[in-house]
């Protein structure tokens, strides 16, 4: 099954950004990804804005490409500046991006999806695109070079490889933080006055899978702190908290 990914870029405007955005197209696709973009795959009539959450919601991860848009022939930072600690300065002969490649990536970055940032090289690195600001990589791409050779680059395929890890573990955890039996567990931890959040829980099933994939219920359990008490208010009809671990780990964490 494709897992759908949004992806963000500025349209657009030569032979080189196209061809560019149709390899990141193809190499998404070819890496069982589905890319939305708005105006692209999807379309509304609503505020942009609003169709770019709805889109985002029902999205894993979020690869942005930041092209040059508008071109600064001469310009200046801070002009006339008269305050302490501020400096005039030079961004002559600089590109700006798209203002989606500031917003939607924003807007993934607030709900902790994993987000790649490409930025061709020459736009301003300010925002988002401000290195260090997201915590991760944010390499930089010179259309001037040969496009194909980026594309069989480590810098490109290692970056994907980790990106599709995070995409797949964020998935996992937005199935496993809607499963009513999960829900329930968190309930009953409640009830026996366990202060276990989502988290705490889903790391608990996380350590009780070894490497080799088998699950260990006497683990989960000691982690948690199951006890007789927990047990007996757990009971449902044909339910236990040992099966629905098992029917958990199976539907949610199996590789």
């Amino acid at each position: 099954m494709e897992i759908p990914v949004f992806f963000s870029y500025a349209k657009p405007f030569n032979r080189k950004q196209t061809k560019f955005i149709n390899k990141v197209d193809g190499h998404l696709v070819e890496n069982g990804f589905r890319p939305r973009t708005l105006g692209i795959t999807d379309y509304s009539t609503s505020a942009p804005l609003m169709k770019i959450r709805e889109i985002m919601n029902e999205c894993h991860g979020l690869l942005s490409v930041a092209f040059r848009r508008g071109f600064i022939e001469k310009g200046v930072g801070k002009p006339n500046t008269n305050l302490a600690g501020h400096i005039q300065y030079d961004i002559s002969q600089k590109w700006i991006t798209s203002p989606y490649c500031q917003i939607e990536p924003s807007m993934a970055f607030q709900i902790d999806m994993p987000i790649l940032i490409f930025r061709e090289k020459g736009v301003i690195d300010d925002g988002i695109l401000e290195k260090g600001v997201v915590g991760s990589y944010m390499p930089e791409f010179d259309l001037d070079s040969s496009i194909d050779q980026y594309f069989k680059s480590s810098e490109w395929n290692q970056l994907i490889i980790e990106w599709k890890k995070s995409v797949l573990e964020y998935k996992r955890w937005k199935q496993f933080k809607s499963d009513v039996l999960v829900h329930h567990i968190i309930s009953c931890c409640i009830c026996e006055e366990k202060e276990i959040s989502f988290d705490h829980l889903y790391n608990a099933f996380k350590m009780s899978i070894d490497r080799e994939g088998y699950n260990h219920y006497e683990i989960f359990a000691a982690i948690i702190g199951v006890d007789e008490n927990f047990e007996n208010r757990y009971k449902i009809s044909n339910h236990s908290l040992q099966s629905d671990y098992i029917f958990i780990c199976h539907n949610i964490f199996k590789d």
